[in-house]
């Protein structure tokens, strides 16, 4: 008897969609453990009928190649979940139909493994970031990655079936990438792009700043794949740093032992003999007005940790460094605060 599946002629004016819910049909029928010769024949038929049909198959492949392993004692779940989309698929639309097909779970030889067959869009989940100037937050994300956001930033989270990405819009993030173990076809990699690089994470715990003209990656543990342009890929180790420029495709690499580049995650600034003018920048990020140095004394060296918890901690580390350096602060137009030699 045929299986009550769509004919192999060319699609007419078909969408994508419903190409992709008979190649559905076709990928649970097969794993059903009922099927015969003359299903597959027909199966191949349809397959080669049209390059789309081919397309469609080797998406629902792609997602879940596990349907061609399961063993036939589960056959029945399969089926039994084909029928039940098809006669909800009959009464209530084709999205309901495929909600049954989506969260289908079938035992395998080892352990229970979630099988699951899905259009990719609906699961897409997407997430929205952002601190205000001085806010610096933590998220612990869906696969178990551990997301920071300093100062005046914003990221936005993709995460799907092949893939998870954070899109670093402004600011600085550091993530301790998560091991993924809820992941319905395995371990998925891990992306964060910038406006001037992407970096895929190899297991690791890295940092990215996003500045006006430049990128800058911070490495703390594992390996980091910079991809900028078109240049090959280089390879961040624990301990790199790595400038990307906006107008120059090869990362730099830079050695700064002056500033602890991740401290903030834990709330605060750690600086080793580091030049003031610089310092002062670090601090302008968690003030919601000017900050500057004067040149006079930008060659002045800040060594110390400073607090970012509790209230003004901008005021506090300025108030430190009139304390331990020959610097006062000017006031000027608003809120303007300049550090100036004393």
């Amino acid at each position: 008897m045929k299986p009550a599946f769509p004919s192999s002629s060319a699609p007419n004016g078909e969408s994508p969609h419903e190409l992709l819910d008979q190649a559905i049909a076709w990928a649970v029928r097969l794993g059903s453990g009922s099927a015969d010769s003359q299903v597959h024949e027909a199966c191949n038929a349809w397959r080669a009928a049209h390059p789309t049909h081919e397309q469609a198959w080797q998406r629902v492949q792609s997602v879940e190649d596990a349907f061609r392993q399961v063993p036939p004692a589960n056959g029945a779940l399969a089926h039994g979940a084909l029928q039940a989309a098809t006669r909800m698929r009959a009464a209530q639309g084709r999205r309901r139909a495929l909600g049954v097909m989506s969260v289908l779970g079938l035992a395998v030889t080892g352990g229970a493994l979630g099988l699951a067959v899905w259009r990719e869009a609906p699961w897409v989940q997407r997430a929205d970031y952002a601190t205000a100037i001085g806010e610096r937050k933590r998220v612990m994300l869906a696969d178990g990655t551990e997301l920071n956001l300093n100062t005046g930033s914003e990221v936005q989270v993709v995460f799907s079936p092949r893939r998870r990405l954070i899109v670093l819009r402004r600011g600085e993030l550091f993530v301790r990438t998560g091991a993924d173990t809820g992941a319905m076809i395995g371990h998925r990699a891990f992306w964060v792009e910038a406006p001037h690089a992407r970096f895929e994470a190899l297991g690791t715990r890295f940092g990215v700043r996003q500045e006006e003209s430049e990128t800058r990656l911070s490495m703390t543990e594992g390996r980091v794949a910079i991809h900028a342009g078109d240049a090959p890929a280089v390879i961040a180790q624990a301990g790199d740093g790595y400038i990307i420029r906006a107008n120059t495709a090869e990362p730099q690499r830079i050695v700064d032992r002056s500033f602890e580049s991740d401290a903030w995650t834990d709330g605060a600034l750690v600086a080793k003999q580091m030049r003031l003018d610089a310092f002062v920048a670090e601090l302008a990020r968690y003030r919601g007005a000017p900050l500057l140095c004067d040149a006079d004394v930008a060659s002045l060296r800040v060594s110390g940790v400073f607090q970012l918890n509790g209230p003004d901690p901008v005021g506090r580390a300025l108030e430190a460094l009139v304390r331990t350096l020959p610097v006062r602060l000017q006031h000027g137009t608003g809120d303007t605060l300049t550090v100036s030699r004393r």
